[in-house]
């Protein structure tokens, strides 16, 4: 909701919106743009999920720079970045500082002729890996994986049933799970 209050406020700035830009470098660092010479003291106001300001910073430069802000102290959330001038507001944006972490299962699959399938699978958190292998929508296999740090193993299947083809559906017991295809 925040998100769209700050597009919302950004739609009624006054100013080319192109001179400022604001951007999250990092989950829990923004940056701070200004393109032209300000016209006067510049302020960034930064506040929480709940409007309550966390940081205010009075900028008093003549031509354009370039700063950022560390929110690394601060509570994980969403937090929004207010720019402005004496004229008003220049540019506002919404940030979470939530880390996503990537999936640490790489997985892929890869026709080799004659029926048979080359499946790669590394699993970087050393955990349990299932395998399950479809026909179109019929399950034909499945396979506990107890070593998926390096797993490389070829599969001979027959002729597939169904027009749709063979896919395989790679699963870890922290919730990871992806559908590979045949390239």
């Amino acid at each position: 909701m925040l998100f769209v209050a700050g597009i919302a406020t950004g739609a009624f700035a006054y100013n080319d919106e192109k001179s400022v830009e604001i951007r999250q470098t990092e989950p829990a660092k923004v940056m701070v743009a200004v393109n032209d010479a300000p016209n006067g003291t510049m302020t960034v106001k930064i506040t929480d999920s709940e409007n309550r300001l966390v940081l205010r910073d009075r900028i008093t430069k003549t031509e354009a720079f370039a700063k950022r802000y560390d929110l690394n102290a601060l509570p994980v959330g969403e937090y929004s970045v207010e720019v402005s001038d004496a004229n008003g507001t220049l540019r506002t944006a919404t940030f979470n500082t939530q880390v996503i972490v990537k999936p640490l299962v790489y997985s892929r699959v890869t026709a080799i002729g004659n029926n048979q399938y080359r499946l790669l699978v590394s699993n970087l958190e050393a955990k349990e890996v299932t395998l399950q292998i479809f026909d179109g929508i019929n399950l034909i296999h499945t396979e506990l994986i107890d070593n998926p740090q390096g797993l490389h193993k070829i599969y001979t299947i027959k002729q597939p049933a169904t027009p749709e083809g063979i896919s395989f559906k790679v699963s870890t017991s922290s919730g990871f799970e992806a559908y590979v295809a045949t390239r």
